[in-house]
């Protein structure tokens, strides 16, 4: 193999594969990015056998074929070269040689035929979104994921297809649900599956750098998504998601409306002095005005009260603020609504009445 091309491209590329592979990997040859020169291009593929990306940048081929390199120390090297010059590779002996204007440098490699192969399930549910469309959904859902491995069907992301045409993601780690969707275009058929982690915030970074359409597609043991030149499929989580539409409050008649930034101000000022396990909080609802408090076992205390529109009788609630300061970040909107019942019962939280998103949160007793 010789090749030489842009190094911003070829950077950008290794970047992308560099987020797959693990650094320390029982298997040497899954810590290398899989290189492949033919047809004006330099191919590069990489893959922890649960997610795998193959992308591509324009290159000129002056000798087709294949190899295999250290993911972090080709990263490092291409990191640290100059911006403006290109860069060269050359394959002999079990070596690649690189080379960049004065740069010289030399990195052992593992045979190319003994990289596993990217196995693409046959395609249940295809659909073509927006990608920006997709990445918002999923900024606005996955930080909700659980971190619990012992549940791990809550560590990963649900992408649902509804009887009604529309796209849902939901995410939730049992003490909160995050839930957004959006009215496809095209006639596909229901179908849901539950994506891991990794999987999910490649997903987003993917769709956020990619304009225009992107490609995603459902099958039964994994979901892959085409992005310009960037392919991307991963394995899914074998298990039922819980049925979220169970957990969405009905009957939460007290509305209070507040404004976004200032609420998260305030509570951000309060959870200085909360437990830091706990981030609990005390919010006095009452009249026109909120309370919110938090105290710790060292006997210290923070008090702060912030305006709202609310309507109900008093109402004395507890919560992780963290829960609540994630919802606000995810939202844009200039003002949020609080759905609540009592003080033990989940809150709803959304941006206005007809919002796609919905955040549900359990209080804390406290």
């Amino acid at each position: 193999m010789h090749v030489s091309l842009s190094r911003q491209d070829m950077l950008q590329a290794v970047q992308r594969c560099q987020n797959i592979v693990e650094r320390r990997h029982t298997i040497p040859i899954l810590s290398n990015i899989l290189l492949r020169a033919e047809d004006d291009a330099l191919h590069f593929s990489a893959t922890d056998l649960e997610v795998g990306i193959r992308t591509r940048c324009s290159a000129s081929v002056k000798k087709s074929g294949s190899l295999t390199v250290s993911a972090r120390k080709l990263f490092d090297v291409i990191k640290e070269l100059d911006a403006e010059a290109d860069v060269e590779l050359d394959l002999a002996d079990g070596f690649v040689a690189l080379k960049s204007g004065r740069s010289r440098f030399r990195l052992t490699t593992l045979a190319a035929d003994e990289f596993p192969d990217m196995q693409q399930d046959e395609a249940g549910v295809v659909i073509e979104l927006d990608g920006s469309d997709l990445s918002a959904m999923l900024a606005s859902t996955s930080f909700a994921m659980s971190n619990d491995e012992t549940r791990k069907y809550l560590t990963g992301t649900l992408f649902e297809v509804d009887k009604h045409g529309n796209l849902c993601l939901a995410a939730t780690d049992g003490h909160r649900l995050a839930l957004t969707r959006t009215r496809l275009q095209q006639v596909v058929r229901p179908g849901q599956c539950i994506v891991p982690r990794k999987a999910v915030n490649e997903i987003r970074k993917l769709s956020e750098e990619v304009s225009g359409q992107v490609s995603l597609s459902m099958g039964e043991r994994q979901i892959s998504l085409r992005a310009g030149d960037h392919f991307l499929s991963s394995k899914l989580i074998d298990a039922r998601f819980p049925n979220y539409s169970d957990v969405i409050p009905k009957g939460n008649p007290h509305a209070v409306v507040v404004d976004r930034l200032a609420l998260d101000q305030v509570l951000r000022r309060t959870m200085i002095v909360a437990n830091e396990f706990t981030h609990d909080v005390r919010l006095v609802l009452s009249g026109n005005e909120m309370q919110v408090s938090a105290h710790n076992t060292e006997q210290e205390k923070a008090d702060e009260s912030i305006a709202i529109e609310f309507s109900g009788p008093d109402i004395e609630i507890g919560f992780n603020a963290r829960y609540i300061r994630d919802v606000l970040g995810a939202l844009k909107s200039t003002s949020v609504t609080l759905s609540l019942k009592d003080g033990l019962s989940p809150v709803l939280i959304k941006q206005d009445s007809d919002s796609a998103e919905n955040y549900v949160i359990m209080p804390m007793r406290i």
